[in-house]
């Protein structure tokens, strides 16, 4: 015969974490049992959680201890309450009998005053995840029968698996914040954390809307492999039928940001992998893309599409602008923009053409230099050969090949990287071999030099000089200022011949 009479719980408080105020678990009351009073020190403690729960705003600077708080009553089989110290025994099962228990308090010395008791059962959170519990209670070694549901208390209704939480009016449904840590994760096999929109106007209100006032709105990481089935493993993806997968903005700073150390940021679709628009109100200003590299390439595009009619080209990269510049491409000491392969232009082009070399002479080269060749070296540039030149010293040479632009620092990259200044015996150049140029030395001493002059070669070493009988394959190109005495520098259209 038992020597004792069941036991109850009146209220249950499992505290998860700032998410919420409290998540209660309680017990199905016996009908024959009679619930006492909550004391006032309970009554207190619910106010002032109330108090926390209306003011949203509020900061919280200590955690709550995660425990069940668990009141019971005990009596004896007369019905007589009990007084006294008593061994008891928790454990939470998650089958109403049998089986092994997923908790258990160990034996605890519980104080009974009138037959009321209260303990704190510190299980671990991670059990109480929306599965049914049961709670099997021992008093003095004896195991009181059956095992008694842990059942939620309303509130917490809305925290098991599957709940919604909603707000009707405006504000905050749910509230995550945190001071270091986490504040909102996720995990799932399909998603860790979704959000939709169901506003009733289009182009109004977030599926998700994530800030951050001093690091990351939104942050996303992937370790998985990339695959058939996951070809990018993407650490954010975006999804929109009609309007954007993802969209970010900025005040001062980038409105889409992405780092990685393979690509930072990648873009598929039927119309624009990756597609950018700036709304600067002034003509002239703001990117519609802007990408940057300190070591490497600033943009790189490929396409593995076949060229047909109707994608006559399959580009890589694609540049559109109706009144501007469709691609723009600018470098400080490097290249603004590099190809590999055949360059088709159907419309006009402007600047002048270089081709590199080396300088082979005696003395440096400098900006303005006419040059003539001597030999050929290994390619410095794909597989392009580089010419081996020195300084023109003789008058109407066929030799001649053009005019020094600025020195060049070949890199293993293939690319390398321009410089101004001397370019001393051994180092690489760039000359000009076709287009407008702006300096080009020239010597009046044998005939004053009008626009429209033809120049050649002239003794002074590294001048051109007007030509009066100009042979063929002697010409470097046309004056287009002039000089009535002396040496100087003058603007050339460079045209061999």
């Amino acid at each position: 015969m038992n020597r004792f009479n069941r036991m109850w719980i009146v209220v249950g408080v499992l505290t998860l974490s700032a998410l919420v105020v409290g998540m209660a678990g309680a017990l199905p009351a016996r009908s024959q049992d009679v619930a006492p009073p909550q004391s006032s020190a309970a009554q207190s403690s619910a106010a002032q959680s109330a108090g926390v729960a209306s003011q949203s705003a509020q900061h919280i600077t200590s955690a709550v201890v995660e425990a069940i708080g668990y009141q019971g009553v005990l009596s004896d089989n007369g019905g007589n309450a009990l007084s006294g110290d008593y061994p008891m025994r928790f454990e939470l099962y998650n089958q109403p009998s049998g089986g092994a228990p997923v908790f258990e308090s160990g034996v605890l010395t519980v104080t009974v005053a009138d037959g009321l008791f209260e303990v704190g059962l510190e299980a671990p959170q991670a059990i109480f995840d929306g599965a049914p519990l049961w709670l099997a209670i021992s008093v003095a070694g004896e195991t009181l029968s059956p095992r008694q549901e842990i059942r939620p208390a309303p509130y917490a209704m809305s925290l098991r698996p599957g709940a919604t939480v909603r707000q009707a009016a405006t504000g905050t449904a749910v509230r995550v914040e945190s001071t270091e840590g986490v504040g909102l994760h996720g995990a799932g096999q399909v998603y860790g954390v979704y959000g939709t929109n169901t506003g009733a106007s289009p182009g109004s209100g977030y599926g998700g809307y994530f800030t951050s006032t001093t690091g990351i709105g939104v942050y996303g990481g992937s370790t998985a492999q990339s695959s058939e089935q996951n070809l990018y493993a993407p650490g954010v993806s975006g999804y929109s039928q009609w309007g954007v997968g993802i969209l970010g903005q900025a005040a001062t700073g980038f409105g889409v940001y992405g780092t990685s150390a393979g690509n930072g940021i990648g873009g598929v679709g039927q119309a624009y992998g990756v597609y950018g628009a700036s709304a600067a109100p002034a003509q002239g200003q703001g990117y519609g893309g802007y990408f940057v590299s300190s070591t490497g390439i600033g943009v790189s595009g490929r396409s593995t599409a076949q060229s047909s009619v109707q994608n006559m080209f399959a580009p890589g990269v694609s540049g559109y602008s109706q009144n501007g510049v469709g691609i723009f491409g600018e470098s400080g000491t490097g290249v603004g923009g590099y190809f590999v392969g055949n360059i088709v232009a159907t419309g006009s082009k402007a600047g002048y053409v270089v081709d590199i070399a080396r300088n082979d002479g005696a003395e440096p080269l400098r900006r303005g230099d006419l040059v003539v060749v001597i030999g050929v070296a290994d390619p410095v540039v794909g597989g392009i050969p580089t010419p081996r030149v020195r300084k023109a010293d003789t008058a109407a040479s066929t030799a001649v090949i053009g005019v020094v632009d600025q020195g060049y620092r070949p890199e293993e990259n293939g690319i390398g990287r321009f410089d101004d200044g001397l370019i001393a015996p051994g180092d690489y150049l760039s000359f000009v071999t076709l287009g407008a140029f702006a300096a080009i030395n020239v010597d009046a001493a044998y005939g004053a030099i009008q626009p429209g002059d033809l120049l050649v070669s002239s003794p002074t070493p590294g001048h051109a000089m007007r030509a009066d009988d100009a042979q063929v394959g002697t010409v470097i190109g046309k004056a287009l200022d002039g000089l009535d005495a002396g040496t100087g520098v003058i603007t050339v259209m460079v045209t061999l011949q």
